[in-house]
């Protein structure tokens, strides 16, 4: 019941926070996706989105410089709010975005290649679609069995790093065909399309906050995680709004015809030959497979957590050999295969892929609701409020709340049902389960020993006395 105690650096917070962030792959998945409500003003809003992110993960910053847990998000949310509902319903909330964007990644990997072959007059039969998506979503399941210090620090920090490279220089090369100030505005696109076009890149660049996951896993917890999350806010989210920024001004069609465009940056690398197509679709499609380490490796944690709050079934705090939660993972990798599998055959390819990217999107934002307005919470807490513990993450929850208030639409029949279906699950599972337990209530201190929050309380308070 126990993960693997202060074997995670700077360098794997750092992999993992750029995993989920997975600049290449936001690009070719979720301000794709955004380019459908937004057009050209996709930057405009991947703009708005950063300086989000980084009021987002200020606020965040304030959570992980006193707390670490396996749990992450949900809590935090307990620190705060004291509320073993919220704390749960946020847990399960948090889960279901992470799969949900799991299945979105897994479609895209499933686009990409499809696009790229479709180029050149090969087209795939459906059960090779489905065999595409398959290990889309088994190769990041079965990675994240392995330790976590190798995935992340052999497998995953290399390769974002690699990536983010990737865009800037493309941004370099946008430049020979002089800057855009124009797409730096909202354009006449209406508020609600903006609105959910920012949610979506909102989501992507905040991916930064996966890091928190490893709070037992890391050395020097509030420190390395807090470092690991700013670094890749900064070089994950910057190379994300600089490649969104390349992708409209490197589109040689009309502007109008870029919202049709089911893979710019596909088309754009071909138009400059062979060898960046096969450049850019190698890179992108390891950039979605990291993506979903990251977020199977968050998910299953959650899972993990609650699991020894006795809020989730017993077995799902089972770890292997490399102390990675197997039984919690292997229960990701299901549920996202299963919501992948169901979103295609009723929906089709391609209204999935925008449905389950605005849902993920809703999902990950109400969570950040519940957080940014508990930071000023917690701190009255421990006798340490002030004004930028206050101010600061309550102009970033606002952010968030007019994201979601504003993304949010009369839902077609398609989304009701996956609503419904959300809300019956999380409902169950409180029922059968989860009001029987303490979720929220485990966290560590400096030692990376797993302790109860009201201990760990208790000392901040005593620590902020005597200072």
């Amino acid at each position: 019941m126990r993960l693997s105690k202060g074997s995670v650096s700077l360098k794997e917070a750092y992999g993992q926070a750029m995993a989920v962030t997975a600049p290449l792959g936001s690009v070719v998945s979720t301000s794709t996706a955004a380019i459908l409500y937004a057009g050209y003003s996709v930057v405009f809003t991947t703009l708005l989105a950063l300086l989000g992110s980084a009021l987002w993960i200020f606020t965040l910053t304030r959570y992980t410089s006193k707390l670490a847990s396996a749990g992450g998000y949900y809590t935090y949310g307990y620190s705060a709010w004291r509320s073993k509902k919220i704390s749960f319903f946020e847990a399960l909330i948090e889960a279901l975005a992470y799969t949900f964007l799991n299945a979105v990644n897994a479609i895209t990997v499933y686009l990409i290649i499809s696009i790229t072959l479709g180029i050149f007059g090969v087209s795939l039969t459906p059960l090779e679609e489905g065999a595409i998506i398959f290990l889309a979503i088994l190769y990041p399941t079965v990675i994240s069995f392995t330790h976590i210090k190798f995935v992340l620090g052999k497998v995953v920090s290399i390769s974002a790093t690699a990536e983010a490279l990737l865009l800037i220089a493309m941004f370099a090369f946008s430049l020979t065909k002089g800057f855009h100030f124009n797409y730096m505005t909202p354009g006449n696109v209406p508020v609600h399309d903006l609105a959910t076009a920012f949610v979506l890149s909102m989501v992507s660049i905040s991916g930064a906050g996966a890091a928190t996951y490893l709070g037992e896993e890391a050395k020097h917890p509030t420190k390395t995680i807090t470092l690991g999350m700013w670094l890749s806010l900064l070089i994950g989210g910057t190379a994300m709004f600089l490649g969104t920024y390349a992708l409209v001004a490197l589109w040689n069609g009309s502007l109008s015809s870029l919202s049709c465009s089911p893979q710019p940056l596909i088309y754009e690398m071909y138009s400059f030959g062979l060898l960046p197509l096969l450049i850019a679709l190698i890179m992108s499609i390891n950039s979605l497979f990291a993506s979903n380490i990251g977020t199977t490796l968050g998910a299953a944690r959650i899972i993990f957590n609650l699991s020894r709050e006795k809020s989730a079934p017993s077995a799902f705090s089972k770890v292997n050999s490399s102390k990675e939660p197997v039984i919690a993972t292997i229960f990701i990798g299901s549920v996202t295969g299963i919501v992948t599998a169901l979103s295609v055959v009723f929906l089709g390819i391609n209204i999935a892929f925008a449905d389950i990217s605005a849902i993920s999107g809703i999902l990950w934002l109400s969570g950040r609701i519940i957080d940014g307005f508990g930071v000023p919470i917690l701190y009255y807490r421990i006798g340490q409020l002030g004004i930028f513990s206050a101010v600061l993450p309550l102009m970033a929850t606002g952010l968030n709340v007019w994201g979601v208030s504003e993304s949010i639409s009369v839902p077609d029949m398609a989304s009701i049902v996956i609503l419904t279906s959300i809300v019956a699950v999380l409902l169950g599972w409180y029922l059968i389960k989860g009001r029987k337990g303490n979720p929220g209530s485990l966290v560590v201190d400096d030692n990376n020993q797993v302790i109860t929050i009201d201990e760990y309380i208790k000392k901040l308070k005593e620590k902020s006395i005597t200072t």
